[in-house]
Parts: structure tokens; sequence; C-alpha cells
């Protein structure tokens, strides 16, 4: 199974012989790569609804893996049993509901090891609840797909202060490794808040909130260390 670069990556992070689930498995590509080609012991696709677990089924019938390849229809992290998988992925979901969907499984995260998670959107808020939560961010990734940025990291259960706004952004491993891809991704983000407090300032309710100030502050922090996007920081 060919997965594209986002998927490789999260693939990628998935240790040998571990237990998965693939929560959110939509087609099932990641989670019929993990068993037929990554090495895993178990695979487990589950799907919050019936559609894209009909679509699941009939990608592992075709291959001939849906005996070694369960799939369970089932919001969040509810069709799995404690102790049933020591790995999780979550791929392709808001960072927001990827959060609140580890935040409803306290059961199955007891016996979780490892946490590998693509959020589409606020990685942030994502990033943030794992270090308030009694999990620590050991690997971060970015790839490339159709022209759009994503962001993959991997969260071991341990206690580790949480980091600066700015780093939350950014992503604390991306800025210590900057791997190739960082520029852009530090660049695509001092922008992203340049926008948000462009159209703040465009209302004087907005541009006195407290909304207003960190974000204002949190784009400084960026240009500090980074550079203005367009002059960056010798690395």
């Amino acid at each position: 199974m060919h997965l594209d670069h986002r998927l490789s990556e999260v693939a990628a992070l998935v240790p040998r012989h571990a237990k998965v689930a693939d929560v959110g498995t939509d087609h099932a590509y990641l989670a019929m790569a993990l068993i037929e080609s990554c090495g895993a012991a178990v695979v487990i696709a589950t799907d919050k609804n019936e559609g894209p677990c009909a679509a699941a089924r009939h990608t592992l019938l075709t291959a001939g893996l849906l005996e070694r390849v369960p799939v369970r229809c089932g919001d969040g992290l509810a069709p799995l049993a404690a102790g049933e998988v020591d790995t999780i992925c979550i791929a392709g979901m808001g960072g927001g509901l990827i959060a609140s969907i580890l935040a409803a499984g306290e059961n199955v995260l007891a016996g979780v090891s490892l946490l590998v998670l693509q959020p589409m959107n606020d990685a942030a808020i994502l990033r943030r609840w794992l270090y308030e939560n009694g999990w620590r961010i050991v690997e971060e990734r970015l790839a490339v797909e159709d022209g759009r940025l994503y962001e993959i990291m991997a969260a071991k259960p341990g206690t580790e202060e949480t980091p600066e706004p700015w780093l939350l952004t950014l992503g604390p491993v991306l800025w210590k490794k900057r791997p190739p891809l960082f520029r852009c991704h530090a660049k695509a983000q001092m922008a992203r808040l340049r926008r948000i407090l462009h159209g703040m300032e465009q209302s004087i309710v907005a541009r006195e909130s407290e909304a207003y100030r960190e974000a204002a502050a949190e784009l400084l922090a960026m240009e500090r260390h980074c550079g203005d996007g367009e002059e960056q920081i010798s690395w």
C-alpha cells in the first residue's frame, strides 16, 4: 500500500510489533499499511460513522486483510477496550477535536504508551492538552502534500513543563530539530498570526481584547526567535 507523504510520516512513527488503533480510519489506508508493510502486530480500525466504516471494510476486503484488521464503528476511543492497544493514531482531524477524543477516552489511554497524531489545524491546542494531561512530545515531523504543510507528532506518558505559546504553535521538537521544512512552517504561522491581528484591528473592541494581546505577544516572540519571516536568523 503506497501512502501519501502525510500518512507515510504518521506510519513511520509507529514502532514494529505495536498494537495500534487507527481512530478515524476513513478508507483504512493507514491501517492497511501498518499491518501489511510496517510490522504492526495488531491494527484495529475505527470510525464514528457507518459510511467510512463501510469504505474501510471494502478496502480491507479487497486487499484480503479484513480478517486481520477489524473495523469498528463508534465515537472516538469508545470502540476500544482498555488494554487492547498500546498505540493510538489519529490523523486528519482538528487539533481541538483530537484533544476532546483523548480527554473522553481516559480509561483506554491508561494502557497506551504512544500517541501518533496529525492535526489538520489548532496544533497548539493539542500540544497544550498533551502537556497539561500527562503526556510529553517526543517527536515531531513536517510533511507536504498537495501544496499543504502538515504537522505530525508523537507523544509518550510523562511530565514536562508546558512550553511558551509560541513554542506550542511552532512545535518544541520542531524548533529544536529545525528540519528542512521548518522555515516554511514558521513563516506560515507568523503570516497566520498577522492575518488574525489585522482582522482584529478593524474592531476597537477586538483591538483591546485579551485575545489580541496574546496573539500580538506570540507573534513578537516568534519574530524575536525566528526573524520577521523575510530575514530568518542563522540556524
